[in-house]
């Protein structure tokens, strides 16, 4: 019967985990040949490090090292093509919910619910499985599944939540271990046995910390998972009344203290610790931010109110968008930030609580309280006192939404007993958002629907007149370009980008003293890395189609102190140099560039300026004889 009742478990499991691939498979089949937007470009298209794998491999500095080196295989395999980018995206989704399963599964394993719960299938897998459903099936998630840039957010989920499950599947097998030492020590198979497990829980160990590691070198969300890990640790693996073989906080301790030594990588792949204390001081400073144009304070009290945005995206996912026009708060007394304050407040004290009474009864609310404080642990490096640019995304909800969706279920679980009523609402919930995201990624299929719809939202979003204007650009519809660029200005009259665009517009009509105007003026404005190289390559391009010669080799020049690395603007002076018949300086100029990398277009210029040079001297022998 015993026996009986395990094969219908593992069939069940079986067919739980099918259908969650299968079901994942299915709600994401329609973004897999959606197009690069908006960030994509950057951090793959134009990026050289993701075209050169060995670049990739080596830049093992950066705390988004993972992330990085797995667009450049990406790149490596398939090149510029959109499919496996969004086909490896799919892929990290589908195994982060069936993550999120086992970490519900296990969690009923632990020592905390096994000494006081009777053991009941049905809550396990009606909680994970649902958990897992609703996680896949969210709408929410697909700025970090489908804006293929934002794999870092979703490759950090992965390995934070196989981190945890590693660790939790290690502590039960301690525990199993400690439990049965005592009746295993005059028995020889017994202790054979027992080293094994021995060996596996080790393993498993490992397993957990290198997962810790990963997710250190792949997005700075990492940041909070030691912490998750300690909770967890004393929420579920505490001391009870019918556990015998309880650990001690020191041994517990001792266990925590290696995968708390992570927390170290990400602040030493930022700071130079031999430096002066008022130079890591200042690293300090400028490395926890990402702009200067809002206080610390001031995203802080900003956070408050986003952070009830995003818990009514996760309840009522509707007017969603790729970009929000969201006010920055300064006053804490401001009405909304006051009550957003006090709300979100009330839902930490709910939380501890639930957590407080589930040590005496409702012991299932213990999983509600561990809840909320994942979806606030992990929330707290991007919506804090660390400033970001953008003072809400959707993606950042993605690890977050877990612990929402989590609390949630269990909550539900322990109010409503009919197992039909919460299988029949589930199924309806699963259902509607199915659709909300399937609607969804077929906007992320055309970006020009995608930006018109941020656009229906908030009209004066300067991020989408920007983008849409790129779009017409590219179709080399220039009047409705120039108009989206025009408006961008007329909102605000210091984004760069939009002077850069018109100016490379100006170009293309053959209008180039204009476009020498418009360049210069985003110079001006000091663009970020990306724009000041590309600005300064067209400027110098400019130049050279106008007969300037002297500015464009200048520009190319000081373009070239700047970024050194870039070998576009080696090969872009060598052509200069070309065009000029300066022949020695073009294959010096371009030398340069195939000592960086070797590149196509590079080798192609050197043989045609050896080839000229040659001719030249020909010619020049000829007259002479």
């Amino acid at each position: 019967m015993k026996r009986l009742s395990l094969h219908h478990r593992s069939r069940r499991i079986f067919l739980g985990i099918v259908s969650i691939v299968s079901f994942g498979i299915i709600l994401y089949s329609n973004i897999l040949n959606a197009p690069f937007i908006l960030d994509d470009y950057s951090a793959i298209v134009d990026s050289e490090a993701v075209k050169n794998i060995s670049q990739s491999l080596v830049n093992i500095s950066s705390n988004r090292y993972l992330t990085s080196l797995s667009f450049a295989f990406n790149y490596a395999v398939g090149g510029l093509k959109p499919f496996g980018y969004h086909l490896i995206n799919n892929s990290i989704h589908i195994f982060n919910a069936l993550l999120v399963y086992c970490l519900v599964v296990l969690t009923f394993k632990t020592p905390f619910f096994t000494s006081r719960l009777t053991p009941h299938a049905s809550r396990h897998f009606f909680i994970a499985f649902s958990s897992a459903f609703i996680f896949i099936a969210h709408p929410i998630q697909t700025q970090a599944v489908t804006y293929i840039a934002q794999r870092a957010t979703s490759m950090a989920a992965m390995f934070y939540l196989l981190s945890l499950v590693m660790y939790i599947k290690w502590r039960l097998s301690a525990e199993q271990q400690t439990s049965r030492a005592a009746d295993q020590q005059n028995n020889r198979a017994a202790e054979q046995q027992s080293r094994s497990k021995t060996t596996t829980a080790l393993l498993l160990y490992c397993a957990s910390l290198f997962s810790a590691i990963l997710v250190m070198k792949t997005k700075e969300i990492a940041f909070t998972l030691p912490v998750v890990i300690a909770l967890y640790e004393f929420s579920f693996f505490n001391k009870t009344a019918a556990s015998q073989y309880t650990t001690s906080n020191l041994r517990r301790f001792l266990y925590l203290l290696p995968i708390l030594l992570t927390l170290l990588i990400i602040p030493l792949s930022m700071l130079n610790l031999t430096a002066p204390v008022e130079t890591i001081t200042q690293d300090i400073n400028i490395q926890s931010r990402e702009t200067v144009n809002i206080t610390r304070t001031d995203y802080l009290l900003t956070q408050f109110r986003v952070i009830v945005t995003y818990l009514r995206l996760l309840i009522m996912p509707v007017n969603q968008s790729l970009d929000y026009s969201y006010p920055v708060y300064h006053s804490f007394f401001d009405l909304q930030v006051f009550l957003s304050f006090l709300f979100l407040l009330s839902i930490f004290g709910l939380a501890v609580y639930l957590f407080y009474i589930s040590r005496i009864t409702h012991h299932t609310l213990r999983l509600t309280a561990f809840g909320i404080f994942w979806f606030f642990i992990t929330l707290s490096v991007e919506s804090s006192v660390i400033p970001i640019k953008d003072v809400i995304f959707e993606h950042r909800i993605y690890l977050p939404s877990i612990g929402f969706f989590i609390a949630s279920l269990s909550f539900i679980e322990y109010f409503i007993r009919r197992q039909k009523v919460k299988i029949v609402a589930i199924v309806i919930i699963v259902a509607i958002l199915s659709i909300a995201t399937f609607n969804r990624n077929l906007q992320w299929n055309d970006p020009q629907a995608l930006w018109e719809n941020v656009l229906v939202k908030f009209p004066n979003n300067v991020r989408a007149h920007n983008d849409l204007g790129v779009i017409f650009k590219e179709q080399e519809e220039y009047d409705r370009a120039l108009i989206s660029f025009e408006k961008v200005l007329e909102i605000n009259p210091n984004y760069f980008p939009a002077y850069y665009n018109i100016g490379d517009i100006k170009y293309k009509l053959g209008h180039y003293k204009s476009a020498v105007t418009y360049f210069i003026e985003v110079l001006k404005l000091k663009p970020s890395y990306h724009f000041h190289l590309d600005t300064l390559n067209s400027l110098a391009i400019t130049y050279s189609e106008m007969g300037d010669n002297e500015n464009a080799v200048s520009t190319f020049k000081e373009a070239i102190k700047l970024f050194p690395s870039s070998v576009m603007l080696y090969n872009n002076l060598g052509r200069q140099y070309i065009k000029m018949g300066n022949f020695d300086s073009a294959i010096e100029i371009l030398k340069k560039g195939l000592e960086i990398r070797e590149e196509p277009h590079l080798r192609s210029n050197l043989s045609i300026a050896y080839a000229a040079k040659e001719q030249r001297n020909k010619n020049a022998e000829q007259i002479k004889n």
